[in-house]
This record gives structure tokens, sequence and C-alpha cells, in this order.
């Protein structure tokens, strides 16, 4: 892990408050993780030639069906 120093308008640190500054910069880092990490998911998808759109409606399928079989049957 790397430590970055950042310049921050001392107005600004004042008004909000150094943990605000932090807590909002560190939730910034983790969404741009999840941003590279969703995009580097979807190239391998992408690169194994898998068609993630019928997986996905197969399984969706697949849920409903066991849905209906477990809890509306017996309601009926």
């Amino acid at each position: 892990m790397s430590t970055i120093q950042l310049e921050i308008d001392d107005t600004l640190l004042q008004q909000i408050g150094s943990r605000t500054v932090r807590t909002f910069i560190e939730r910034q880092l983790s969404l741009l993780r999840l941003q590279y990490l969703g995009e580097k998911i979807s190239q391998e998808i992408r690169r194994s030639g898998i068609d993630h759109k019928r997986e996905l409606s197969e399984a969706r399928e697949d849920a409903w069906h066991e849905y209906k079989i477990k809890f509306l049957q017996k309601r009926l």
C-alpha cells in the first residue's frame, strides 16, 4: 500500500473537518477500486467466450422455477 500526500484548502478542512475529508477520499478510492475490478471481470468474461447474457437468463429462469416450487405451490 502507498501513501499519498494531498494539499487541502485550509478553509475546507476547517469547515468540514479532517475526518470527513479522509472518509470521503477513502470512499472514493473504494469506488474506484470496484470500478477497476468490475472492468477486469468484464474483460475476462468477454475473453472467455461465455455468453454471459444467456447464462444470466438461464440462472434467472432456474431461480424463478425453484422459487415457484418452494413457495408458490404451497399457497395454491
